[in-house]
């Protein structure tokens, strides 16, 4: 995959480390890393996606309505709460991506969280 074509809003899979730090799992992840950065950099900062229900009140919940391109499986949430960093290279493949509506309600729960 040519890694300086992501960008925010994108949606990828990739092995993720468990909050833990004990083992991972193959999961879609948000792109949350703008894209200047992302042209510039060998790492992507991700966002998990669960279809596991909402965790806390930081999640912002996603349905194939939320994307611009590509469809989900099932509904899910966006864990803002938990970001992580990833090697361009260990993204297994680009998904879809989010609206920009979606995208905006990601960033107020961000700037929520971290009270930005």
């Amino acid at each position: 995959m040519n890694s300086s074509n992501f960008e925010q809003g994108d949606l990828v899979v990739a092995d993720l480390m468990f909050s833990e730090q004990i083992g991972a799992k193959r999961r879609p992840a948000l792109v949350i890393s703008n894209s200047e950065f992302n042209r510039h950099s060998d790492d992507l900062i991700l966002l998990k996606i669960t279809s596991q229900g909402s965790k806390t009140r930081y999640d912002v919940l996603l349905t194939s309505k939320d994307l611009e391109k590509g469809r989900l499986k099932s509904e899910s949430q966006i864990m803002v709460d938990n970001p992580v960093t990833t090697y361009k290279k260990l993204i297994e493949a680009k998904i879809g991506k989010i609206s920009n509506p979606k995208l905006k309600e990601v960033k107020q729960k961000i700037k929520e969280l971290y009270e930005l």
